[in-house]
């Protein structure tokens, strides 16, 4: 009888390393093990640390993890400050997910044909191809942390945007596209500069 427990044991080890490994094979690969380049242990970037940057529409961003600066592939990590009544135009990415934190505040956000009423500790995944905005409909600033994966997208607002405290940069309505195409950023009613 033991002769037989033997070969089943295995046989189910085996199917259930198979299933499992299946279905974690066809799951998306975000690069976390491999998010770090060279032998770095990992990031902390404290609250005042940061590239603080300010949007062509005098927004600020400050971004804490980039794939320029920390040789992230994976993922990054930002944070946004929207002034009461402020509004993100719909848009959408074509090579990046976004994850979206509301830290504090609260507004509407639009996520593919829906309005959604977002406040503090709200998270919503937007994936790549889907049009989102976000509208501050509260009283105070709203503040949301928000992070794309794979990482990259954060250099679309280095090369549009101001560094906070320099003159602001003069960019052409063609040089706001070329970005806008090298970054997959697609504005739903057109460029803001049109």
């Amino acid at each position: 009888m033991a002769t037989h427990r033997q070969p089943r044991r295995q046989f189910l080890q085996t199917g259930v390393t198979a299933v499992v490994a299946s279905l974690f094979g066809s799951l998306p690969q975000t690069g976390f093990a491999n998010a770090l380049s060279g032998d770095n242990d990992g990031i902390v970037v404290h609250e005042y640390e940061g590239i603080q940057i300010l949007t062509r529409r005098k927004i600020p961003i400050t971004i804490k993890i980039s794939k320029a600066k920390h040789g992230v592939q994976g993922i990054s990590f930002c944070i946004e400050e929207m002034e009461p009544r402020r509004k993100m135009r719909v848009h959408k990415h074509l090579y990046h997910d976004e994850l979206v934190f509301i830290h504090r505040g609260q507004g509407t956000l639009t996520l593919g044909e829906q309005s959604i009423n977002v406040n503090t500790g709200t998270v919503a995944y937007i994936p790549k191809g889907t049009w989102h905005g976000l509208d501050n409909t509260g009283q105070e600033k709203l503040q949301m942390v928000f992070q794309y994966t794979p990482a990259g997208f954060e250099e679309y607002f280095i090369e549009n945007g101001t560094p906070v405290g320099m003159p602001a940069k003069e960019r052409t309505a063609e040089e706001y596209k070329a970005t806008e195409e090298k970054y997959g950023m697609v504005y739903k009613d057109g460029s803001p500069d049109q």
